[in-house]
């Protein structure tokens, strides 16, 4: 039973996360964004969703004249506790085309 409910944590904790880079990407990608307010807003999401556990997960961007890529670093401790030694990977890395607009 032990061994479900982290399976179930895990998976919460990798959809918080999935959602906290894409969303960080998106907010970096906006015309007149930049990459710190990406990151500002994904690191919120991670405090919204995972709670004190968000300092487990680590983002961090970069991006260039045409896109941005947030990387989300982490694990998801089995067991009880976050200070064990195991750890479930939580790693994605997501890439978005900043918006431009044309001029005609």
């Amino acid at each position: 039973m032990a061994v479900v409910v982290q399976a179930g944590l895990w998976a919460y904790a990798q959809n918080v996360t999935t959602a906290a880079a894409q969303e960080a990407a998106r907010a970096a990608s906006a015309q007149g964004s930049d990459l710190q307010h990406g990151l500002d807003v994904g690191n919120a999401l991670l405090r919204g969703g995972l709670g004190p556990s968000a300092h487990l997960i680590t983002l961090t961007g970069r991006d260039d004249a045409t896109s941005v890529t947030i990387d989300a670093h982490g694990g998801w401790p089995l067991g009880l506790g976050t200070n064990l030694p195991i750890q479930l990977p939580l790693d994605i890395e997501v890439r978005l085309a900043k918006q431009t607009w044309a001029s005609r």
